[in-house]
């Protein structure tokens, strides 16, 4: 068989440093942290789109409110 040879960029040690603080640093996945993190991402999103919205709404308001003001002015 003919393997590709690959260089190797990290030595034997270097490589096992590195697996372990990988493995003993990391912090095991939560589905509870995972699922709040999520929740709170979309908590804001719609806060966010309810705050455009709300916006949309007020310069309509405005916009209108101009409007009557104008057509009552007499010249």
């Amino acid at each position: 068989m003919n393997y590709v040879q690959t260089p190797n960029l990290l030595s034997d040690a270097l490589e096992r440093a590195y697996a372990h603080s990988i493995l003993n640093e990391s912090q095991p996945l939560s589905i509870g942290k995972g699922l709040k993190k999520i929740g709170h991402g979309l908590r804001r999103a719609a806060k966010a789109v309810g705050r455009g919205i709300a916006s949309t709404i007020n310069a309509q308001v405005e916009v209108r409110a101009r409007n009557m003001l104008y057509k009552r002015l007499y010249w």
